[in-house]
This record gives C-alpha cells, sequence and structure tokens, in this order.
C-alpha cells in the first residue's frame, strides 16, 4: 500500500506536490499559531512565546542528535544556516506580532502574502520562468486577499504593516532554501533554525521560559510538532517544485485559520472574507496547472 502511494505521489508533478506539502505546512502554522495566541493570552509577550516554542522543539529533537552523535547536525554550508537563521527569526517576530495583535484570520491574510512575493523573486532572485497560468493565478489570489482586507484607512495599521514584513521575510526564507539547501539534511535545517530562534529570543529574555498555566502544558507538544512541521513541509516543498508556483499553497492559510480563530477564539470572519477565500482557492488551482507541453517541476531535475 506504501509503495503504491509512494508511486501515485510521484507520478505527479513537481509543482503540484509541492503546493499539497506547502497546504500542509499552512495547515501545521494555523495550529502553531491558535497555541500561541492562546500563550499570549494568558499574558505571555510573543519574544517569550518564541523562546518557549524552540525551546521545546530543540528538547525533542534532542534524542536523535544524541542518537546519531550530533552527526545529522552536519553541514558543508555553515553559511546557509546563518543567512537563514537571520531572516527566521525577523519572519518569526513579525508573525507573532500580528497574531498577538490581530485576529487569526486578518493576520493570515496578510501573513500569506508571502506567496504573492515569492513571483516575482522567484523570477528575479532563481531564474525561474513563471507561465502565464502562475502570474494569473497569482493575480486571482492577490484579489482575494484584497476582498478580504477591503483596504482603506485603517488597512496599514502597525500590526498589519509588521506582518507584511513577514511575508517578505518568509518569501525570502523560501529564496535562500531554495537556492543553496541542496545537501542539507531536513533535520540540520530544522535544528539549526531553532537553535538561531533559541539563541535570539533567548537573549531577548534572559534566556527565562515563561510560567505557562498547568491547564495549557498539553499545547507544548503540539507546539512543538506544528512548528516542526512547517519547516520540514517547506523544505521538500522547495525540493519538489519551483518556489514561485509552490508558494502558492500559502493561501490555504485563510481556510484553517477562520476555522480554528472560530473554535477557540470567537472569531467570526464576515461575508467579503469568504468571497475572498474563495478567490484565493482558485488562485492555487490555477497555479498548479502545467501547460501542455510544459515539463513538470521536479522532473526536469
Amino acid at each position: 500500500m506504501l509503495h503504491i502511494f509512494k508511486s501515485r505521489w510521484l507520478a505527479l508533478a513537481g509543482n503540484t506536490r509541492g503546493v499539497v506539502l506547502v497546504i500542509l505546512a499552512m495547515a501545521c502554522w494555523s495550529v502553531l499559531d491558535a497555541c500561541n495566541k492562546q500563550l499570549m493570552q494568558q499574558g505571555i509577550a510573543p519574544k517569550e512565546v518564541l523562546f518557549l516554542q524552540a525551546s521545546v522543539v530543540l528538547a525533542m529533537l534532542l534524542p536523535l542528535v544524541a542518537w546519531t552523535r550530533g552527526r545529522i547536525l552536519a553541514s558543508p554550508q555553515p553559511a546557509f544556516h546563518l543567512v537563514r537563521g537571520g531572516i527566521i527569526v525577523t519572519s518569526a517576530f513579525c508573525a507573532a506580532w500580528a497574531v498577538a495583535h490581530l485576529p487569526l484570520a486578518e493576520a493570515s491574510a496578510y501573513l500569506m502574502t508571502g506567496a504573492l512575493f515569492m513571483l516575482p523573486l522567484g523570477v528575479w532572485l532563481l531564474g525561474e520562468r513563471a507561465h502565464w497560468l502562475r502570474w494569473l493565478g497569482v493575480g486571482i489570489g492577490f484579489a482575494g486577499v484584497l476582498v478580504i482586507l477591503q483596504p482603506g484607512a485603517d488597512a496599514f495599521q502597525p500590526a498589519a504593516l509588521v506582518a507584511l514584513l513577514g511575508a517578505l521575510m518568509e518569501a525570502m526564507l523560501g529564496v535562500v532554501l531554495k537556492k543553496y539547501s541542496q545537501g542539507e539534511h531536513p533535520i540540520a535545517v530544522l535544528a539549526w533554525s531553532q537553535v538561531a530562534c533559541w539563541l535570539s529570543f533567548g537573549v531577548m529574555t534572559g534566556f527565562a521560559l515563561p510560567t505557562v498555566l498547568q491547564v495549557s502544558w498539553v499545547l507544548l507538544p503540539v507546539i512543538g510538532l506544528s512548528a516542526s512541521g512547517i519547516y520540514l513541509a517547506y523544505f521538500f516543498a522547495y525540493r519538489a517544485g519551483d518556489a514561485s508556483a509552490v508558494e502558492a499553497g500559502g493561501f490555504s492559510l485563510l481556510l484553517f485559520s477562520p476555522a480554528l480563530g472560530h473554535v477557540f477564539f470567537a472569531e467570526t470572519p464576515t461575508l467579503a472574507f469568504w468571497g475572498g477565500a474563495g478567490l484565493l482557492v482558485c488562485g492555487i488551482a490555477v497555479v498548479i496547472v502545467e501547460p501542455q507541453g510544459r515539463v513538470p517541476s521536479g522532473l526536469e531535475r
């Protein structure tokens, strides 16, 4: 059964596999945001939540690192992890700040614009050739964002600007991962990313773990697994297809976050939100279509 699934999975176009993996990453991201928002509503600052998050992930990875005697952390290009670490710290802080100051659905709407930044970045920095359907799909997705956000005088509040900066950093992170991750083990990429967050947010918090209410302890393994899922899903997504194509799966964050926001925080998205979400889904569908005669990404490598 597993062999059949693997064969069918590999038979898909690389960009299609990449989009599916990014959608999985967005499901993990929405769960992580919901857990972090729960902790921040207890009075824990975003930087403290991020230090706790990195500590939990590293604690989960410690047995694997010990079992391999640290060999799994070996990297042929340490500079890759330094650059990526700086981008991740900035992106993570922006995302946590946005989640702390905005409803989950609205914060997600700003954060997922990273998919819109990725298309031009992929063309300019990675030399990817984006066919017209991909541009059309991103255009449809952008229209969906405008429908949701309904830009006006209050559309560019500080939290929104911070979220947009985080989205740009996420797109830059994708470029770095796509361009320099060859030869890197996915666990090494995950571990060094968390080390960067642990050190950075540890300095900001004096390396003091926040006090978490006993009723919220169950959130800690969920935080660790969902944070790990985001990094690993992205790693394999960028291995599978073009960065500018697979990032379209990021639009799906606007489907997961509203559901969790409604269940856990009594946030009810407007009708405009759902109309925009429908356009975003259409945008994803258009982006992953490969024109006839074009070699699917992943198969041309």
